[in-house]
């Protein structure tokens, strides 16, 4: 295995206990000036299918902390959002072969970062109270979760636009409506 792809390789991060390539993309993308993190994306991309957990996680640390830079940018955060949601449908679609095991609890936070940045998108800054997310965001959860395997599927239940399924859309009737 050649040393630039060593760097994208999951178990080379676990074999060395380190994430410092890692960080130091993230750290890069995040001094960017918001018109360049468009070509962020190719990185990503260049990286998919995501087959496991590990290799999801390492693509998520370096992408997710863009989403709050991106909050006013409605198009990219949509964009990279959905790359994201992508990469839990090719460790955790319904047509994975095999299916990657893991519990709930192991991607609790990754779930928990998608509730905290749907709000903080749909108030353009820090969460407050009254904050709702934006109907095309839930709409994207909605169509991820749909690809979703059952046993994951649930914990983004909460976070679409159907009235009997999530909160969200059930305190914020506008919501639903806006959607159609």
């Amino acid at each position: 295995m050649g040393c630039s792809r060593q760097y994208l390789n999951s178990h080379w991060y676990a074999r060395i206990s380190s994430g410092n390539i890692v960080a130091l993309l993230h750290s890069f993308f995040s001094n960017l000036p918001q018109e360049w993190l468009e070509g962020t994306h190719l990185i990503i991309k260049h990286l998919r299918p995501v087959t496991s957990v590990a290799m999801l996680r390492i693509a998520f640390r370096i992408m997710s902390p863009l989403l709050p830079k991106l909050a006013n940018a409605h198009t990219l955060f949509s964009k990279t959002l959905s790359l994201i949601l992508g990469m839990m449908v090719d460790v955790f679609g319904k047509n994975t072969q095999p299916p990657i095991p893991v519990e709930p609890l192991e991607i609790a936070d990754l779930i928990d970062f998608f509730h905290h940045i749907i709000h903080y998108e749909g108030q353009g800054g820090p969460v407050q109270a009254n904050s709702k997310p934006r109907p095309e965001v839930l709409s994207l959860f909605g169509r991820a979760a749909e690809s979703l395997r059952p046993d994951i599927q649930h914990l983004l239940f909460h976070l679409k636009p159907d009235t009997n399924s999530s909160i969200y859309a059930a305190t914020h009737p506008k919501l639903v409506q806006n959607a159609s």
